[in-house]
């Protein structure tokens, strides 16, 4: 998503990460990663449990799908990105929202396991949609 923040901007957007971390976790995060995208910390997964993303099961985490899909990654992008220290709950399960101005979610995206993330087309196409 950090990539695709110049997309998201042309389309009158913008692109904002929830951490279930402290504000200084966000902060360093932020700082190391994402420098120009607004980072805001929800170390109580309040925002995760009213969004109705779940925890995952073992299998969610380390399933066969999972372990593709990290591995397919891996050779497709020529790159091993390691895990660093985890912050929070390892099982939160993450989700990629659309939220209109009015609060309204116009699109979402609630990830059915550790590999399962909004596909960037499939996001930038529902974000057109939502503006129009």
């Amino acid at each position: 998503m950090n990539r695709a923040q110049e997309e998201i901007n042309a389309a009158g957007a913008r692109l904002v990460f929830i951490g279930q971390a402290t504000p200084r976790h966000a902060a360093h995060f932020q700082r190391r990663y994402a420098p120009d995208v607004e980072i805001l910390a929800d170390e109580d997964r309040a925002s995760y449990k009213g969004m109705g993303l779940r925890r995952a099961s073992v299998g969610q985490l380390l399933g066969p799908r999972s372990v593709m899909k990290g591995l397919t990654r891996t050779v497709t992008d020529g790159s091993l990105t390691v895990q660093g220290r985890i912050i929070g709950d390892a099982a939160q399960l993450g989700g990629t929202f659309i939220v209109l101005p009015t609060g309204e979610i116009a699109w979402s995206h609630l990830s059915k396991d550790a590999s399962d993330n909004a596909e960037l087309p499939e996001l930038l196409e529902a974000l057109t949609d939502a503006l129009a």
